[in-house]
């Protein structure tokens, strides 16, 4: 690495040389710094890159079929960011693996750690939306059941235009080594803005059969009523999907 001088400083590449600014400073070095595919592969100085590689790729296989398994409950809910968000999740419960090798780390053991559960239940699955009513609420799983306490239609936040709450709730079962999955999911409950109840709850009949850890989902969505149909309410506010692990 070598600063440049003179009264023109480039910038990109020339020559195999990188030109660049680094903290302001104009600087130029070789391109590449070895990074090639050879290299990653074969050499001793790469071994951290190769076993960051082995554990990318594992999160990366976690990651598309959780995003497969979460299909019913973001059906109509739009978000690029959702993938790369996904990704550091699974990247973040794979290092509480602390038993492995580096480069053979695991999700899933990650998660059986006492803080795997709760840094799923602390990923914000909508930032429009990241609570789902500003009110108590939580998902029992001893009686498998979502609990709604101190609701009230102010409470429920109904964006502008909304005539209808809906809530769907359901326990997923994932397997992070096999990546298999299933789900059972509770009957919709509707809610209209003339409703007055301060509690309701929602009951889940049962779990979903195999092996695997257990989430329970819950997502809430607002539409419009148009005639006698209801119409999903664009926007990231109408939408909230919040994961509870076991």
């Amino acid at each position: 690495m070598a600063r440049q001088k003179g009264i023109v400083f480039f910038e990109g590449t020339l020559g195999g040389i990188n030109f660049y600014y680094r903290k302001g400073v104009p600087t130029a070095r070789r391109a590449g710094g070895g990074f090639t595919a050879k290299a990653i592969k074969m050499s001793p100085n790469m071994v951290r890159v190769r076993e960051s590689n082995s554990e990318f790729a594992l999160c990366s296989t976690v990651n598309k079929y959780f995003k497969l398994a979460l299909r019913p409950f973001l059906a109509g809910y739009k978000d690029g960011t959702l993938h790369a968000r996904l990704m550091r999740l699974f990247l973040g419960i794979k290092d509480l693996d602390a038993t492995s090798e580096r480069g053979e780390r695991r999700v899933g053991i990650g998660y059986s750690t006492v803080y795997g559960p709760k840094v799923l239940s602390d990923f914000v699955v909508t930032p429009g939306r990241p609570n789902l009513f500003s009110c108590s609420y939580a998902f029992d799983w001893d009686a498998l059941r979502f609990d709604v306490h101190d609701f009230s239609v102010a409470a429920a936040n109904f964006p502008k235009g909304a005539d209808v709450l809906e809530v769907v709730v359901g326990v997923l079962r994932f397997d992070f080594e096999t990546c298999t999955y299933a789900s059972v999911m509770a009957d919709p409950v509707f809610v209209d803005r003339d409703f007055d109840a301060a509690s309701f709850a929602i009951e889940v009949n049962g779990l979903p059969e195999g092996d695997g850890v257990l989430v329970a989902v819950a997502r809430v969505a607002f539409y419009q009523r148009v005639n006698d149909g209801l119409f999903l309410l664009p926007g990231g506010d109408g939408f909230g999907v919040e994961m509870f692990g076991c």
